[in-house]
C-alpha cells in the first residue's frame, strides 16, 4: 500500500509539473496583417488592360450595328450621347461620322483608393488615320458596376501630359472642392464657360492657356453671325454639365481634370434663307432653313491644373466638341 500510494503521488507531481509547464508558455495569438504604408492602386495594370478590351469589344459590336442601345453597358455620360450622335449620321451616309478609339493604352493613371465612384484615365496610342491620341475617362460607380467610358478627348498637337505617377504606385483621387489646387476641380468647367460667354470680358482671361477648341467654338459661332448678318439674330449660351468633372493627381501637385458643357446656338432669321453644313443639315434632314435654327453641341475637356500658389495657368490639354441636337425651319 505504501509503495502505490508513493507511485499516485508521483503521477499527481508530474501531471502538476506538466500544467505549470503549459500554463507558462502563452499560446500563439494571430497577429493583424500589417497596414500598408499607401493605399494601392484601384486596378492594376493587368486589369485596366482587360476593361479596356471589354470596352472595345462593346463599343465594336454597337458601331457594326450603329445601334446605341448596344453601348449601354459600358459606355455612359458624354461617351454615350455623342456616339449615339455619331450613329445618326454614320446612317445619314457620313463615312468619317465614327471617332476611331484606339483599344491600345501608352499611358495609365490609376487611383489609390477604396472608395467610389473610381476614375481610371488613359492615353490611348494613336488612332490609325493619324489623329492625336485621345485620354480616356473611365468610370466605375459602385463596386457592382463595371467601369464604363465616360468621355473621349482629342489631344491637342504638340501638348504635353503632366507627369503622374506609375501605374504600379497609383495616383490619389481629387475631390471636386478640393482646396490644394489653383482652382478647385468643380470651378474649373465654370470659368472656362464664363471665358467662352464673355470673351476678354471675363475675370478669367490670362488663367487658361489658349486652346484649339475654344478658338473654334468662337470662330464658329463668329462664322454664323457672319452670315446672318442685319438679317436676324444669333445667342449662344454655355452651361456645365451635371455630372463629373473627375480628376486625378499629378506628380506636381496639380490634377488632371475633365469636364464637359453644353452650348445652344440659337438663330432667328428675317426675310432671308440659311444654308447650313452637311452635319447640321443631316441631322435636321434639310439643307436650308427660313425662319429659325437651334444647334446644341456638347463638349469634353481635359485640364491641367496646377497646384495652389502655382502662377503658372491652367493648361487645356484636349477636347471634344460634337453636334448632338439640331432643330430649325
Amino acid at each position: 500500500m505504501t509503495r502505490h500510494r508513493g507511485r499516485r503521488a508521483a503521477v499527481l507531481v508530474a501531471a502538476a509539473a506538466l500544467t505549470l509547464a503549459a500554463c507558462s508558455t502563452p499560446l500563439p495569438e494571430p497577429q493583424p496583417d500589417a497596414v500598408p504604408a499607401a493605399v494601392p492602386p484601384a486596378v492594376s495594370t493587368d486589369q485596366v488592360e482587360d476593361i479596356m478590351g471589354e470596352v472595345a469589344a462593346v463599343i465594336a459590336a454597337a458601331d457594326a450595328a450603329t445601334e446605341p442601345a448596344l453601348l449601354d453597358p459600358r459606355v455612359a455620360g458624354p461617351a454615350r450621347e455623342i456616339r449615339g450622335v455619331e450613329y445618326l449620321l454614320a446612317r445619314a451616309g457620313d463615312p468619317n461620322a465614327i471617332t476611331s478609339i484606339p483599344p491600345v493604352a501608352q499611358t495609365i493613371v490609376a487611383p489609390t483608393t477604396d472608395t467610389w465612384p473610381r476614375t481610371v484615365m488613359v492615353v490611348t496610342e494613336p488612332p490609325a488615320d493619324l489623329q492625336p491620341p485621345l485620354l480616356l475617362t473611365l468610370v466605375q460607380e459602385d463596386p457592382r458596376s463595371p467601369y464604363r467610358l465616360w468621355s473621349w478627348a482629342r489631344l491637342f498637337p504638340g501638348v504635353e501630359m503632366p507627369a503622374t505617377a506609375q501605374p504600379e504606385i497609383g495616383s490619389a483621387p481629387v475631390t471636386p472642392d478640393a482646396a490644394d489646387l489653383a482652382v478647385p476641380p468643380a470651378e474649373v468647367v465654370a470659368r472656362y464657360v464664363d471665358l467662352l460667354t464673355n470673351g476678354p470680358a471675363s475675370p478669367y482671361v490670362g488663367t487658361f492657356t489658349d486652346d484649339p477648341l475654344r478658338t473654334g467654338i468662337t470662330g464658329t459661332r463668329d462664322a454664323f453671325a457672319g452670315v446672318v448678318g442685319a438679317n436676324g439674330t444669333l445667342t449662344e449660351t454655355y452651361a456645365p454639365l451635371d455630372s463629373g468633372p473627375y480628376a486625378i493627381a499629378t506628380a506636381d501637385g496639380g490634377a488632371i481634370v475633365v469636364g464637359g458643357f453644353r452650348t445652344v446656338t440659337a438663330i432667328t432669321l428675317a426675310d432671308s434663307t440659311l444654308t447650313i453644313g452637311d452635319q447640321t443639315a443631316a441631322l435636321l434632314g434639310t439643307p436650308t432653313v427660313a425662319s429659325n435654327l437651334t444647334i446644341g453641341w456638347l463638349s469634353v475637356v481635359a485640364f491641367a491644373v496646377p497646384p495652389a500658389g502655382s502662377t503658372e495657368p491652367v493648361r487645356v490639354l484636349g477636347g471634344e466638341h460634337s453636334r448632338i441636337q439640331v432643330q430649325g425651319q
